[in-house]
């Protein structure tokens, strides 16, 4: 218990008492209390991580409901181009039509392009002056000094203002140009050059052509299905709702249609994520805890491997949730949404998974997980599509206020919805019992206060522990010192005996 910080301790006065060996056996009976404490603390940590694991699989389990929640992702718009050189698909959208685009022009930037120079580009400049360039965004002046300056630190300084101005430099030392460009498209933008002075420094630096100082860039242009000339100050637009990027002039017809294959990967994906809930929380919560194996002290540590360590803490963590009841309760919330049928406005509407093939495997040993008969479920999207999206994503005005109105709205949502609901119950129970965060001080959570209990019975046995020692010590002290003086009288008898 002795550190660098504790009282100093002189020992071994007599040679008679190995002091430290006597101390130390004495402490390990005096630590026992604090070995307990500890090794319930670091148990109960592995309880906090075990939760937080579960928590983990929970929120990805919900996040694969939630793709099946809203209707657009029962069928997205899958489109093509007929001439990529035109213009490239970004994205379906929603629109399931065809549409013939003609382009006539593309967006530009605006741009100054320089003469070439014959000056290396990392010699200084013999010519100085102040520049104000302008662009889209703004201006800023540009100083170029006589001697000092050379071709790559005024493009360095005209790309450090470049936020400010929208201007963006360049220069080619192979080809010796300099280019200036917006770094937007469209008509809006535009490259100024203007002398701080009589000379314009960095025309007669870069070799500019003094007339063309100031440049803007161009719209594009198109039709749609020969409608009016439509302008975009980018090439990267909106054609009845299908995300494309324009690439040249020319005609390209845009084709669009729907595809529901999605959806199966979807609903394949959330009883994939259910089975794993179900797996990981069945047998987290039967598991048993091995009443051999408890968390290692550091002294115990201090003789084992750290192979030894990891299969031993593999044992000791074990069982850490036995028959848990709040990983059986959320399993048990889980398996009632999934088995109480959907309220229809008509009788012959879907009401339940089974009938999508989608149903509860009959082998006890499975824990209630599902399996999907594909070629039902797959009838059921190709000629019962819109009863498959109702029975997933149906939804209530039925406020949860009483019991009545939870029963009511329970069975009125859809099964996606209703799961929803159900999992986010029980993710904000687990954050009541382990919080949201790894910030000590401020958790309140069950598990944050019970460790923050043990934290200071840990400081307080730590104290009591020191103070013991301290004690031991005296008291050997005060022996040795008493042996130590007894030491001395014998052999003064002893001389004085004539021996």
């Amino acid at each position: 218990m002795a550190n660098i910080n504790g009282p100093i301790r002189l020992t071994g006065f007599s040679g008679a008492l190995d002091t430290d060996s006597l101390i130390k056996d004495l402490m390990k009976a005096e630590r026992m209390p604090l070995d307990k404490l500890l090794k319930q603390k670091q148990y109960t940590l592995w309880k906090r991580e075990d939760y937080r694991s579960m928590n983990t699989s929970l929120l990805s389990f919900r996040s694969a409901v939630n793709d099946l929640r809203f209707e657009s992702n029962f069928e997205t718009v899958k489109a093509s181009s007929s001439n990529t050189g035109v213009l490239d698909i970004l994205s379906g959208g929603s629109n399931p039509s065809t549409s013939t685009v003609s382009v006539n022009k593309l967006a530009s930037s605006a741009s100054i392009i320089g003469n070439k120079v014959t000056q290396s580009s990392s010699a200084p400049v013999t010519t100085g002056g102040t520049v104000e360039i302008t662009g889209a965004s703004g201006s800023a002046e540009i100083t170029i000094t006589a001697g000092t300056s050379t071709l790559d630190s005024i493009v360095k300084d005209i790309n450090n203002n470049s936020k400010a101005t929208g201007v963006k430099a360049s220069f080619d030392p192979s080809a010796g140009v300099l280019y200036l460009s917006s770094t937007t498209t469209g008509s809006s933008s535009k490259v100024e050059i203007t002398p701080g002075g009589a000379l314009n420094a960095l025309a007669q630096v870069f070799n500019l052509d003094t007339t063309q100082l100031s440049k803007t860039g161009e719209d594009a242009e198109y039709t749609v299905n020969g409608s009016n000339v439509i302008k975009s100050s980018t090439n990267n637009v909106s054609i009845n709702g299908v995300q494309v990027t324009l690439r040249g002039s020319g005609d390209a017809t845009i084709s669009a249609a729907t595809d529901r294959s999605g959806i199966t990967d979807k609903i394949k994906n959330f009883v994939g994520k259910y089975n794993e809930i179900v797996d990981l929380f069945s047998t987290t919560a039967t598991t048993r805890k091995n009443r051999d194996y408890e968390p290692l002290t550091s002294e115990e540590k201090g003789s084992l491997s750290e192979k030894e360590i990891e299969l031993w803490e593999k044992k000791a963590r074990a069982g850490t949730l036995y028959n848990d009841t709040l990983l059986t309760g959320t399993l048990s919330a889980l398996r009632s949404a999934l088995n109480l049928p959907l309220d229809t406005p008509s009788e012959d509407q879907l009401k339940l998974l089974s009938q999508i093939g989608i149903t509860v495997k009959s082998d006890y040993r499975e824990n209630g997980k599902l399996e999907i008969d594909e070629a039902k479920l797959q009838d059921a999207i190709n000629n019962r599509f819109d009863e498959v999206k109702q029975l997933f994503t149906q939804t209530s005005d039925t406020p949860a206020d009483t019991p009545e109105n939870i029963k009511k709205r329970r069975q009125e949502l859809g099964f996606a919805d209703r799961l929803y609901e159900e999992i986010t119950a029980q993710l904000n129970k687990f954050t009541k019992k382990i919080g949201t965060g790894s910030i000590e001080s401020i958790d309140d959570s069950v598990l944050g206060r019970e460790l923050k209990q043990l934290g200071q019975k840990e400081s307080d046995l730590e104290r009591k522990l020191a103070d013991i020692e301290t004690r031991y010590y005296k008291k050997f002290a005060a022996m040795e010192q008493a042996i130590q003086k007894l030491n001395t009288q014998s052999s003064w008898l002893f001389s004085q005996l004539g021996g």
